[in-house]
């Protein structure tokens, strides 16, 4: 953060734009999209020489360690997919920025102060 360059009014000013920006929370998804190709395994296939079948979109999810789940994603989907992942990166960077600046009101002793909305 910048110091105590800003007013802690302009902090929470600040804030409230943010949350004001967030994402909806049920339009999220985490994980990367994936493009696929296969090989059928026929002999005179034309997949033999070249990429293969595809490409084939799926989401990619991790869901722990050494544990990774795939969707697969038809075309009709894949936008929607496209824009809930961009969601998710948003609602990470604009909660990053909140932090931010909960901490620099933390360190002023400002927190919850005035206008807490009591969340």
């Amino acid at each position: 953060m910048s110091g105590r360059k800003r007013s802690a009014a302009s902090l929470r000013a600040k804030r409230k734009r943010l949350v004001a920006a967030l994402p909806d929370p049920e339009r999220i998804l985490r994980g990367s999209t994936v493009e696929r190709y296969r090989k059928c395994g026929k002999p005179g296939c034309h997949c033999a020489k070249g990429k293969g079948h595809g490409p084939a979109y799926y989401l990619s999810v991790t869901l722990g360690v050494g544990k990774t789940r795939s969707y697969y994603l038809p075309a009709r989907l894949r936008k929607i997919v496209g824009r809930y992942l961009h969601n998710f990166r948003k609602l990470r960077q604009l909660t990053e920025q909140l932090v931010e600046i909960n901490l620099e009101l933390l360190e002023r002793r400002e927190l919850g102060q005035p206008e807490s909305s009591g969340r």
